[in-house]
């Protein structure tokens, strides 16, 4: 079942259209792009880091990561959230295995880091493999790109605030602000998912080009809210400053840790 809306449809796929475009633009101009950063915000439990070198870390909390070419794995009860140089902020919860194959950004002058949107271009894919994953992405340039690489498909971030789960049933993607794209294997069919919607697609209804089931966010436990609010948070904890001379930006922490240290619910659960 595709999800419509008829006045909207036209101008998404102008903006599908103008994204891919754009896309394009920023991969003809990787020479100028650097690896981006991340600071972790928010830490708990066992997290281990593998980086391009496949050398393997525990992270502390206001650590600054190279995310390129990065795994992450949490165990139980764990979870992570990084706010990025790019404005979006990630949140990784526990026993999830998630790769950032990419995480590039131009680099940005002093003169464009205060203003509210993305002061750069950058490009950001990230692989789910299992367990969940919260995105951020309310202030992302139109020229930046972030996507979601699931076993099946893959999400296309617009603006949006958004929680991926993957597990043996398959995918559940809910929209918590903005709106996502999920494209399907054979990239001709894609759904759109405004907020407040969640959908569930399992690897069958994935092939068939179909959604499992859709629902309200209202239905989905508790939790999941708040995994998402604390992931916005985790986007506002920290300014970043224009390097010097194109250098990597300055992380400076601007709230306090508090709020993270609050419990969180687990596990996070498909509805039946």
């Amino acid at each position: 079942m595709y999800i419509q809306s008829k006045p909207s449809w036209k101008n998404l796929c102008y903006l599908v259209a103008a994204v891919s475009f754009l896309g394009g633009t920023i991969e003809s101009n990787g020479a100028d792009m650097a690896e981006g950063i991340a600071v972790t915000t928010g830490i708990q439990g066992s997290i281990q880091i593998e980086d391009a070198e496949s050398r393997t870390t525990q992270p502390k909390l206001h650590d600054t990561i190279i995310l390129n070419a990065c795994t992450v794995k949490t165990g139980k009860n764990a979870h992570l959230f990084l706010a990025l140089s790019n404005g979006m902020g990630v949140g990784i919860g526990e026993n999830s295995t998630v790769q950032f194959e990419t995480f590039i950004q131009k680099p940005f002058t002093k003169k464009r880091e205060g203003l509210s949107n993305e002061p750069s271009t950058s490009t950001l894919s990230i692989r789910l493999f299992n367990g969940d994953l919260a995105i951020v992405s309310n202030n992302l340039s139109p020229l930046s790109e972030a996507r979601v690489f699931l076993p099946q498909g893959e999400l296309q971030i617009h603006a949006a605030t958004c929680i991926v789960q993957y597990n043996q049933m398959g995918a559940q993607i809910s929209a918590y602000g903005g709106l996502l794209t999920y494209n399907y294997p054979d990239l001709k069919h894609r759904e759109l998912i405004v907020t407040p919607q969640s959908i569930r697609i399992s690897p069958q209804s994935a092939v068939l080009g179909q959604v499992t089931e859709s629902m309200t966010l209202s239905s989905l436990p508790k939790a999941i809210k708040r995994f998402a609010q604390a992931t916005q948070h985790a986007s506002k904890r920290i300014l970043f400053k224009a390097g010097d001379n194109g250098d990597p930006p300055r992380p400076v922490l601007i709230a306090s840790p508090a709020y993270f240290d609050q419990p969180v619910d687990r596990p996070y659960k498909f509805n039946e």
